[in-house]
């Protein structure tokens, strides 16, 4: 597969751990914010045993995503949550920033 944009990662190794935590942070203030605490936290945890499916679904329409966000962002997202320890931090993240506010 040839990847057309340079700086979007093809594999977990390639984010680095801060990456990950930034962008694990960002999802989290933007769910916190939209006030979709509840329900985000109830589909990660429904979903938890099929997060590596999640995260192919989400690079394969990745495509049909760029007009609409950053298809960059999206690609690292996919892969950070294809990582089960993952989708336990941005829960934790989640009830955090929503227990700040």
């Amino acid at each position: 597969m040839f990847n057309w944009n340079t700086h979007t990662p093809l594999t977990l190794d390639e984010i680095s751990e801060a990456d990950q935590q930034a962008l694990l942070e960002k999802v989290a203030n933007q769910i916190v914010k939209r006030r979709m605490t509840v329900p985000a936290i109830l589909f990660l945890e429904i979903c938890k045993p099929l997060n590596f499916l999640g995260s192919q679904i989400l690079i394969g329409f990745n495509p049909f995503l760029q007009s609409i966000v950053n298809t960059s962002e999206l690609q690292k997202f996919a892969l950070i949550i294809e990582k089960d320890a993952n989708v336990e931090l941005l829960i934790r993240l989640i009830e955090e920033v929503d227990g700040d506010i």
